[in-house]
């Protein structure tokens, strides 16, 4: 039950474009920046992890980006849970480890997977929590 959020090129080389490119900021992907930074990214994986994304809302990408991945305590509207829990553990789980594959994440690998599932679980309580009695 891991998060989220991204995997390509463009994406992995810089986290912020994450949440704001389209498909043509991804053309990196496959090709590696040196002989050294193999890009582990497949073609597929990364057309995958985009219909995922825009699953996920546009308005969206940056609070669980910045909740999971830079530790925001921001509030998540119930509107965007409902694109989170819609896109699926599955897709969720696809963008949290791209991200985490990166090495300026992967020392925290961890901690990074716990808020992913934290995230999921607060969205997942947010919506099947009965509302105020009238």
């Amino acid at each position: 039950m891991a998060f989220f959020l991204l995997a390509s090129g463009a994406f992995l080389s810089s986290p912020a474009l994450a949440f704001q490119a389209n498909e043509q900021d991804f053309s990196l992907a496959s090709e590696p920046s040196s002989s050294s930074d193999q890009d582990i990214i497949s073609p597929a994986l990364r057309h995958y992890l985009f219909q995922c994304l825009e699953k996920l809302g546009e308005e969206c990408r940056p609070l669980f980006f910045a909740r999971i991945f830079i530790g925001e305590k921001n509030e998540i509207p119930t509107s965007c849970c409902q694109y989170l829990v819609q896109m699926g553990d599955k897709c969720h789980t696809a963008i949290t480890n791209a991200v985490i594959s990166r090495p300026e994440f992967s020392g925290n690998a961890t901690l990074f997977r716990t808020r992913s599932d934290e995230t999921w679980t607060t969205c997942i309580r947010l919506l099947v929590s009965p509302g105020p009695s009238a």
